[in-house]
């Protein structure tokens, strides 16, 4: 029980050091790291709307915390500390499949009751956002790799291991949530 607390609270603080390399990043166009040993960088910010975006308060998303930051590189290592980019997926915002894993017990628990139609902003190292609308959210088995596949289509993918409430880690199942832009 420990454990899983010390691994929940290193997952947010991490992001709190994260958000700071953003910054930067958003003032020169360049990476920066979120620590002087990080073998990583962000490269996204992503923020979970609601379905209606005048029901969106940004003042109480910034206050609560809300946003997620992107780490270059789905690997173990930088899963402990946010979500992050498949390296071999599209770049962020862009023509492609884009896919973002994440741990289901600490910052992709919000995919847990996550609705069609929902709305995700995805930020870029360049300033841009984009929205994009849920058109997906199933559950599939681990060896099925259809949901990474890129049909040349603008498409943000989200992945993280299934059911949100197991024990242990590791299961067989996943669970993607699939998004496009909308103008």
């Amino acid at each position: 029980m420990a454990q899983g607390g010390y691994m929940q609270a290193k997952a947010y603080f991490a992001q709190f050091l994260i958000q700071q390399a953003w910054q930067k990043t958003l003032q020169d166009r360049r990476p920066h790291k979120p620590w002087s040993w990080a073998d990583t960088h962000p490269v996204a910010k992503m923020d979970f709307l609601p379905a209606n975006i005048r029901d969106y308060d940004s003042e109480h998303a910034r206050l609560n915390g809300d946003s997620l930051y992107v780490l270059a590189g789905a690997s173990g290592r930088n899963l402990a500390f946010g979500p992050a980019q498949m390296l071999s997926s599209a770049n962020i915002n862009s023509r492609g499949n884009t896919v973002i894993a994440g741990h289901r017990d600490t910052h992709f628990a919000r995919l847990n009751g996550i609705k069609l139609g929902q709305l995700i902003r995805l930020q870029s190292a360049t300033g841009k956002s984009l929205v994009y609308k849920v058109i997906m959210a199933e559950v599939v088995h681990e060896s099925d790799m259809t949901v990474t596949e890129d049909s040349g289509e603008s498409l943000l993918t989200l992945v993280t291991c299934y059911p949100f409430g197991a024990e242990f880690a590791g299961g067989e199942q996943r669970f993607v949530v699939q998004a496009v832009p909308i103008n």
